[in-house]
């Protein structure tokens, strides 16, 4: 008995000791969208693998089966019904419970996020030389506000950003083509959830959705 209560111990070290770690090791994404594909490869220090493309390719059909003829079976008697349990009421102490949390888990999320190796090649096009004209100076405006705001609440390391104007067929065709690295670190996120459950426990928050 003693020498398996060791084994469990060792274990159990093992254990937290590579929880730690995973929390410690930054974690990360790189996304890019090109050709209307969207592909999403996940990963940790800096290896990543992919986890989710869209469109997803064509899966090769497989042969219906055909279904054999089952006899019906005997009727289950009635189970006898449960009485529903009665939810908590939602006060104006738990809004603000609620909105305090989510304030404090999007802070820190935000605050842990860095983006990375941002690369943006956009074509601008229209009908006309002029209405690409107008186009490049719209969407040159729109994402001078749009990443300003951004770069307020989050880290971005831009490699290219490029809107190049698409003159027509008699002109090299402009790919679009966008990537990026997002890169966080678990453990700011995860002690903050953590914190943020508790006082959702203690304010009676989770009997709303329990």
């Amino acid at each position: 008995l003693l020498f398996l209560l060791k084994v469990l111990g060792i274990l159990l070290l093992v254990v937290l000791v590579l929880a730690v770690l995973l929390m410690l090791c930054p974690f990360c994404a790189d996304v890019l969208w090109e050709n209307e594909t969207l592909i999403v490869k996940a990963g940790a220090l800096g290896i990543t693998f992919p986890v989710f493309r869209y469109p997803a390719p064509e899966k090769p059909k497989k042969e219906k089966k055909k279904k054999s003829k089952k006899k019906p079976e005997a009727e289950s008697k009635p189970k006898p019904e449960a009485t529903p349990r009665k939810k908590a009421k939602l006060t104006l102490n738990i809004v603000c419970t609620i909105l305090r949390g989510t304030g404090k888990l999007t802070k820190v999320v935000f605050g842990a996020l860095r983006i990375t190796k941002i690369n943006i090649c956009l074509g601008v096009r229209g009908e006309d030389p002029a209405d690409v004209a107008r186009s490049y100076g719209k969407l040159n405006a729109w994402l001078g506000s749009a990443l300003g705001l951004l770069d307020r609440f989050l880290y971005l390391d831009f490699e290219q950003l490029r809107l190049v104007p698409d003159l027509g067929p008699d002109q090299p065709t402009v790919e679009d083509r966008v990537s990026f690295r997002v890169t966080a670190q678990a453990y700011a996120i995860v002690f903050t959830a953590l914190r943020v459950l508790y006082e959702f426990w203690h304010e009676k928050v989770l009997d709303l959705f329990l």
